[in-house]
């Protein structure tokens, strides 16, 4: 039923709420997780505003950072026996998931979301509300939890 499931990470424990979720999919359906990394691409103005580095640099560093982290995180999953497949990718988040679960045929979008609603969520946006309306197969929404970690 679900031979890939992308799961979408942004490099933070709430986004690795959804990770027992899709763990069980896997075990019961012998899925690979597809495990997608996506990193905004930062404006050279927004980078030069915040930071006196060379912007190319600070790339730099997110990248290796967020190949890094995916790397433990697909460490952990293989150790448990899981078939997992790394993604990293450079754009808006919610266009980049969208776009992998076409490219890959994902079978599943798996990611989490605070569930904000109203002033919330127009202040802070939402990935979730972006992919639901375009996602090319089922997305599983996980509700975070501030309190675990």
């Amino acid at each position: 039923m679900y031979e890939q499931i992308l799961v979408a990470l942004d490099g933070s424990k709430i986004a690795e709420q959804v990770l027992p979720h899709v763990e069980a999919l896997a075990e019961k359906f012998g899925s690979t997780l597809l495990l997608l990394r996506a990193t905004p691409l930062l404006s050279s103005a927004s980078v030069a505003a915040s930071s006196p580095q060379d912007p190319t640099s600070v790339h730099d560093a997110e990248q290796q950072a967020a190949e890094s982290y995916l790397s433990a995180v697909v460490e952990q999953l293989r150790a448990k026996g899981h078939t997992v497949r790394p993604e990293l990718a450079r754009g808006a988040p919610a266009e980049q998931i969208v776009e992998h679960a076409r490219a890959t045929g994902a079978d599943l979008i798996a990611m989490t979301t605070h569930g904000r609603s109203g002033l919330g969520r127009l202040v802070f946006g939402s990935v979730a509300g972006e992919v639901l309306p375009n996602a090319p197969c089922p997305v599983l929404l996980v509700r975070a939890r501030e309190d675990r970690g």
